[in-house]
């Protein structure tokens, strides 16, 4: 059995603790530099025009159908009805940013995107059959078959307010570790809103960075693994080694290394300025222990000072301890109480997505 004495105020850090702790930082210098260097592949106003463009061209199309063919007029309905209901507040959102972003040049903006979509529009026949097809089509379009980056800024829109919307109502991708070179063996599954992008970790022990709005928002997330055993380098003795390979010596380790003391010594020892509101529960994460660890921070690249709220959830999992961090950053212009909305709006998401990881190996 592993010998640790958990809450023992005078006991020495175990080697363990040591190896947890000595690695932790690199977390946070990764997301610091994800949230700071980010850069869009297009300006935002480009996605949101060809989503606007989208819709309006729907909308066109189904209007001439409705005039042209008026047998079909019930079955159109039935089609904008399913469009609306999964994408009805997007429209408005994408118009009102639009809006925000050309200001006075907007009346003349949208007037010749509609100029552009009639004599796009116009001149395509359309027959009965054609008629039908596309009311199919823009059922299966309500349904989440939408071209990206269509698809995304739909999303993005319609649950601007309401993030973990999009996941619960099966807006979501899938994403496993099997075989790649940073799992070190592992084969996790984690799911993610549709709506956010992925890409890979510059560091080495960093699978995965996902980030909301397309790449653009202010949330995101990453996956991260460590081996203990790796990082011991021969300290541990046979039987240590052997101990962490059940549950419950994973669980009589996990008493010392997620501790409250030792959390809190986490979120201090990641090389932030001004921690501070440091919450700590121990839960379980896919029938192995784990702990959930959240606190906001200050912290600095080059000459850009950024305020960020982590929430790490850390399992361990035998000699693996298995990190999915999230972070909500703080906009330069949005005041505290913003900001606090802000990670009200993440936290239920974040949860799902907590909920939704799943150690494969296990099974």
């Amino acid at each position: 059995m592993i010998n640790i004495k958990a809450n023992d105020p005078n006991k020495k850090k175990s080697k363990y603790q040591i190896f947890c702790l000595s690695f932790i930082v690199w977390l946070i210098i990764a997301f610091a530099q994800n949230a700071i260097a980010k850069a869009p592949k297009e300006p935002i106003y480009i996605d949101l025009s060809k989503t606007l463009g989208f819709i309006m061209g729907q909308r066109f199309s189904l209007n001439r159908i409705k005039t042209e063919y008026p047998t079909l007029s019930l079955q159109i309905k039935m089609a904008e009805l399913e469009f609306n209901n999964t994408f009805g507040v997007s429209e408005k959102n994408i118009e009102k940013e639009l809006k925000d972003i050309f200001k006075d040049k907007y009346p003349e903006y949208i007037a010749t995107m509609r100029k552009q979509l009639d004599a796009t529009l116009k001149s395509q026949q359309i027959t009965q059959d054609i008629a039908v097809q596309f009311l199919q089509e823009v059922k299966l379009r309500a349904a989440g078959e939408v071209p990206s980056p269509m698809l995304e800024t739909l999303l993005i829109y319609q649950f601007k307010e309401r993030p973990a919307t999009e996941f619960s109502r099966g807006f979501k991708n899938i994403y496993r570790t099997k075989g790649h070179n940073k799992s070190k063996g592992l084969d996790l599954q984690i799911e993610y809103p549709r709506s956010w992008s992925k890409r890979e970790g510059n560091r080495p022990n960093v699978i995965q960075f996902f980030s909301s709005n397309n790449g653009r928002g202010p949330a995101g997330a990453l996956i991260m693994t460590r081996d203990l055993v790796k990082e011991a380098q021969g300290e541990l003795t046979r039987q240590e080694t052997n101990a962490l390979q059940t549950l419950e010596g994973s669980k009589e380790l996990a008493l010392d290394v997620f501790s409250e003391s030792s959390l809190i010594e986490m979120a201090n020892g990641m090389g932030m300025s001004n921690v501070r509101s440091i919450n700590t529960k121990r839960i379980v994460i896919d029938r192995w222990p784990g702990a959930v660890l959240d606190f906001i921070g200050d912290a600095q690249r080059l000459d850009l000072n950024i305020t960020m709220y982590s929430r790490m959830y850390i399992a361990m999992y035998k000699n693996y301890m298995i990190f999915l961090q999230c972070q909500v950053v703080k906009l330069p212009n949005e005041t505290a109480e913003e900001f606090k909305t802000k990670i009200s709006q993440f936290d239920p998401l974040f949860r799902l997505m907590a909920n939704s990881l799943v150690i494969q190996n296990q099974y």
